[in-house]
């Protein structure tokens, strides 16, 4: 009889240990459902990082009420997908992690532009990456590490190699823009996109220079765009 109840007892353990263990093992997956959902911005939200976003879409043009508000409203949600749709993201009006580090990225990108411009007429050096001089790849190499975006010194057509490719109609500030020069359709120079048709590259009669994109000079250069970032 000790021993049946012995049994007993041994088995009610062990049934409490594995119905113990399934909720500790469950724990993690709804700690993580909810540490998703908290990461997210939706319609009908108040609060800091809301505003943050209204800042940051009203930086990149995309929000156009007069005032940050902190309240995500039918224009934020509007303002939300007019951005995923130009950064060709599904256009949901939610701001999940993936719109949320391509707008971070999008905001990096406008104070890159901004500073780059501070080096205008720094003179074209060959295999320059410094502020003494620059060849067209060192420039977007030295802009790229200043401001923290991983990358490579490379030339001009292993960049053309790598990031997700963008039509000219969907091009938006920061993107690279590349060129043949000495070779009909072999990559040999890139720069910065700049916005209104305008882009800025490091060049060897100007050293780093503004032009527009589709000049009579560069327009039939002109071979394709890349966002590596």
């Amino acid at each position: 009889m000790m021993i049946i109840k012995s049994k007993l007892l041994l088995a009610a353990a062990l049934a409490m240990t594995v119905s113990a263990s399934s909720l500790v093992d469950a724990l993690p997956a709804s700690a993580a459902a909810a540490s998703a959902s908290s990461t997210q911005l939706t319609q009908g939200m108040s609060s800091s990082s809301v505003s943050e976003l209204q800042q940051n879409l009203k930086t990149l043009g995309f929000f156009t009420y007069p005032t940050v508000t902190g309240y995500f409203g039918t224009i934020t949600t509007q303002a939300v997908k007019d951005y995923q749709k130009a950064y060709l993201l599904p256009q949901t009006g939610v701001v999940d992690v993936t719109t949320k580090t391509s707008i971070s990225h999008a905001i990096t990108k406008r104070a890159l532009l901004a500073d780059a411009l501070t080096y205008e007429h720094v003179p074209y050096v060959w295999g320059g990456s410094t502020a003494a001089g620059f060849d067209c790849s060192g420039f977007i190499y030295f802009m790229f590490q200043k401001f923290g975006i991983p990358a490579a010194r490379t030339t001009a057509k292993a960049l053309f190699d790598s990031g997700a490719s963008v039509n000219t109609s969907q091009l938006q500030p920061g993107d690279l823009v590349f060129f043949a020069i000495a070779a009909p359709g072999v990559v040999d120079h890139v720069g910065f996109y700049m916005g209104n048709g305008q882009f800025l590259s490091a060049t060897r009669s100007a050293g780093i220079y503004p032009q527009a994109l589709m000049n009579s000079y560069w327009g039939p250069k002109y071979l394709g765009a890349k966002r590596v970032f």
